[in-house]
């Protein structure tokens, strides 16, 4: 790609690399690394088959190239002890530092975070965890920022961790991995209500007889990019994925789910709710890709959108990349408005118009987020 179609900000620059942050300098060759690939691979636009339906590279093209202030606080029981590390863990671990390009080489998100991580939190979890750990990330004001999270489960470990990501008036480019040892269980609760433009690239590498479900709340304020690979490494590993998009007004929701059978007697669930109002627009992709020695796979895609407005939309964009046959796949989208006549049914029920369609999307963000789950107080008021 010629240096002039690339859009990115003035001083994105190798030779004035070390200058652009003062508090950059370490890792320097790791992130230089970063850098020449993001250079030879550009910022996400139209053009690249995984951002078909999100135009990044435009969405950002005057956002200042200046750090706004962002935090991650973790919030835990007394009782939940863990290890908590920040930068000196990649100083101490540089071959973790660029992991996530032995999954996604061809992200050039992913680069541009690697490039310039500004704030990390790394977890080490070796004993099951009584209450649920919250990563609350909140951002304030214009620019840009880059927060990388790992979250290393060992074997034999049950845990809970909800995230929080919200504010924000700028660019946040986020990276999250978690690797989750055998026999481990963990349970994700993901909260996105962030006013910024906000991409958060998630990665999972299971092993044997391990577990993940998250469960995922999005009401962006902005623009929203969530994509998730999840990496089956050993034997009857599974992830799930549930997801509930109910996006402000004239906002946009994107979605991709990649899962990776690498392994043989493994399970993949994922699944989208979307409820769509004035002007706003939901993409989902998901792609299950199952190799061709792999056996006993199980996979499944589930996607329904409500459109309560003439100007909302909905993309869905299954995909199955399978080279065998021992294998067990579907998927199924639905899209269309509220069943007119389950509306006129709890009319003639006493029910006013506005009673009637709340309890029947209630009912559908109730497939996915039940009344016990914490996410359901964050709610819209309306459907509450």
């Amino acid at each position: 790609m010629a240096m002039k179609d690339l859009i990115m900000p003035n001083f994105l620059n190798i030779k004035n690399f070390d200058k652009s942050f003062d508090n950059l300098s370490s890792l320097t060759q790791l992130r230089e690394k970063a850098f020449l690939n993001l250079k030879n691979i550009g910022i996400p636009s139209k053009k690249f088959e995984r951002w078909k339906y999100n135009d990044l590279k435009n969405d950002i093209r005057n956002i200042e190239f200046s750090l706004c202030k962002t935090s991650i606080k973790i919030k835990k029981n007394k009782l939940d002890k863990f290890e908590i590390n920040e930068i000196d863990y990649f100083k101490k671990n540089e071959d973790q530092y660029l992991q996530p390009l032995n999954y996604l080489k061809d992200e050039g998100i992913v680069n541009l975070n690697l490039s310039y991580s500004n704030l990390f939190k790394v977890l080490t979890i070796k004993k099951n965890l009584k209450k649920p750990v919250i990563i609350d990330i909140r951002s304030e004001g214009h620019g840009m920022s880059f927060p990388r999270i790992l979250i290393n489960i060992d074997n034999n470990v049950n845990a809970e961790i909800q995230f929080l990501n919200r504010g924000g008036l700028g660019f946040i480019n986020q990276i999250t991995e978690i690797n989750i040892g055998k026999n481990s269980n963990v349970k994700i609760l993901r909260l996105n209500e962030s006013s910024s433009i906000h991409s958060e690239t998630f990665f999972s590498n299971l092993d044997k007889n391990s577990e993940i479900n998250l469960e995922n709340l999005s009401i962006p304020k902005n623009k929203s990019r969530f994509q998730i690979f999840n990496s089956f490494r050993d034997e009857n590993s599974f992830a799930q994925f549930k997801s509930v998009s109910i996006p402000y007004d004239d906002c946009k929701d994107d979605f991709l789910v990649h899962n990776n059978h690498l392994s043989s007697n493994c399970n993949s669930d994922v699944g989208m709710r979307s409820i769509l109002g004035k002007g706003t627009e939901c993409s989902f992709q998901a792609l299950i890709d199952v190799e061709n020695k792999i056996k006993n796979s199980r996979a499944d895609q589930d996607c329904r959108a409500i459109l309560l407005d003439e100007k909302a939309s909905m993309n869905a964009k299954p995909e199955m990349k399978i080279y065998n046959n021992d294998v067990i796949c579907k998927h199924g989208t639905t899209i269309g408005s509220l069943n007119q006549e389950q509306v006129f049914y709890l009319n003639s029920r006493g029910l006013n118009k506005v009673e009637a369609e709340k309890i029947l999307l209630q009912g559908i963000i109730n497939e996915y987020i039940s009344e016990n789950s914490s996410l359901i107080n964050f709610l819209p008021e309306k459907y509450k």
